[in-house]
């Protein structure tokens, strides 16, 4: 499949409801359990009508397109004042296709967010995920809680940012990359790391909301 990938950000819309409708319809029960972290099916129209208002909600929500179809989602959810949430969806037929890089990679290059403590939640087995946050220079969080394994990122300025993905991607040593993330937070006086990594207890949002968003069952 070819295309340029185009990323714009989502508002409250009519048309913005439409083209993450599309985007979960083009997405397997299985893409959407492992997005959702539910246990049970995951019916794409039922996935919708339960999740589609949070899915434009938060500080951000970036739609990926290519030639015009939704392809991609990145949510980025405010916690605290500089803390929130990452979560991404990506339609099966586009999947390893570096659209979930693409997304990432916008909203660091906006520069919005040098500072911030983010985290996202991947289901345990969830191989292409964890691939995509270690790339993009988050680092794991000791401990496993129901089958999740939680990952971390400080976010340095973009240009320190572009030399942590560069080295993560290079470097398929997890205690090296995560090396280089420290080090890129370290270089940016607003980043000192995150104070609950490495003590087996991952943060999470007062109403416990994982992978950006989504309600328990």
């Amino acid at each position: 499949m070819t295309g340029v990938i185009e990323i714009r950000e989502l508002g409250d819309r009519r048309a913005d409801r439409e083209c993450v409708a599309a985007l979960v319809a083009a997405c397997s029960p299985e893409s959407l359990r492992r997005r959702f972290m539910m246990g049970g099916p995951a019916e794409p129209g039922e996935v919708f009508r339960r999740y589609g208002r949070f899915l434009l909600a938060g500080a951000l929500a970036l739609l990926a397109t290519r030639g015009g179809v939704p392809v991609g989602l990145l949510n980025f959810v405010a916690v605290t004042a500089g803390e929130a949430e990452i979560g991404i969806l990506v339609a099966d037929p586009w999947q390893r296709q570096g659209i979930g890089s693409a997304l990432a990679r916008w909203l660091w290059a906006s520069g919005r967010f040098p500072g911030w403590t983010v985290r996202g939640t991947v289901r345990a087995g969830n191989k292409g995920a964890e691939a995509l946050v270690l790339r993009q220079g988050f680092r794991p969080v000791p401990g496993y809680e129901r089958g999740e394994r939680d990952f971390v990122l400080v976010v340095p300025d973009w240009a320190t940012m572009t030399d942590v993905m560069k080295e993560a991607a290079d470097d398929q040593d997890t205690a090296r990359a995560d090396g280089a993330q420290r080090r890129a937070a370290g270089a940016d006086p607003r980043c000192r790391g995150d104070r609950h990594a490495g003590r087996g207890r991952a943060r999470r949002s007062p109403a416990r909301i994982p992978a950006a968003l989504l309600p328990r069952r």
